[in-house]
């Protein structure tokens, strides 16, 4: 029986040690060896933890995704201001006039760059200067102005929401997945498959078909890794070919 390759992603070894457990799980004669049981045992543990860590990453990249459309948005709010600031047209400029002091008044303050709870404040602080009822007409009639306004809100929400999934998956997070990947892989290369090798040659059958099972996983594994690998390899020579 192979090993896994190194170069394994964490979701890989992930879903690769979920489905070890469950091969465990449905097998009755392997589950009568007590190393068997006691190695399920560590790697269910390292597999939540894995899970847990890969979530906290997931949620973490949605956060910073959620940021990016916050500054996106208010940004767009004082291009359209300082457009209509700019216009030839009184009638609009004095509009555009006071919502754009508003905005300027956070912008000097480099809204887009505070860190992500200060931000938020901030925002509600902003968007709470926007509907006083004074502003109102002045909204009004700016066409474009209220929407994307509105598109701040928006973009607070859906930042706000992700930042409570974010902190849940923090929640008894412990090392990196990357760390909980090697020591994952460790635990298989190093300790069940040598194991599950020596009773395959002792003939024990207990082990035999939960063998059979784990190794045509991590077979199946290797391949697409493989191909994966070789994949890359070969778009780094045709560019290295293209740039000569």
């Amino acid at each position: 029986m192979n090993k896994i390759k190194r170069v394994i992603r964490n979701t890989e070894i992930d879903t690769l040690s979920d489905t070890i457990i469950r091969f465990f799980k449905a097998d009755k004669e392997a589950q009568k060896d007590a190393f068997l049981s006691s190695a399920i045992g560590e790697l269910e543990e390292l597999s939540e933890k894995i899970t847990t860590a890969i979530l906290q990453d997931k949620t973490l990249s949605t956060l910073e995704t959620a940021d990016g459309a916050r500054n996106r948005a208010i940004r767009t709010l004082g291009t359209v201001l300082k457009g209509y600031a700019a216009l030839p047209i009184e009638s609009k400029a004095a509009h555009a006039v006071p919502l754009k002091a508003i905005f300027d008044k956070y912008a000097k303050g480099r809204i887009t760059r505070e860190s992500y709870a200060a931000k938020s404040s901030l925002i509600e602080s902003m968007l709470q200067d926007f509907a006083a009822a004074q502003l109102a007409e002045h909204i009004k009639e700016l066409e474009g102005v209220a929407e994307s306004i509105a598109a701040i809100r928006t973009a607070q929400d859906a930042f706000a929401k992700a930042n409570d999934a974010f902190l849940d998956a923090t929640v008894n997070k412990g090392a990196s997945a990357t760390s909980f990947n090697k020591q994952i892989a460790l635990l298989i290369n190093e300790k069940l498959i040598p194991y599950l090798n020596a009773m395959l040659l002792t003939g024990n059958a207990n082990c035999t078909d939960f063998a059979k099972n784990v190794e045509e996983e991590i077979t199946r594994i290797n391949e697409a890794i493989a191909k994966r690998t070789k994949k890359a390899a070969d778009k780094a020579a045709e560019k290295a070919v293209n740039e000569v």
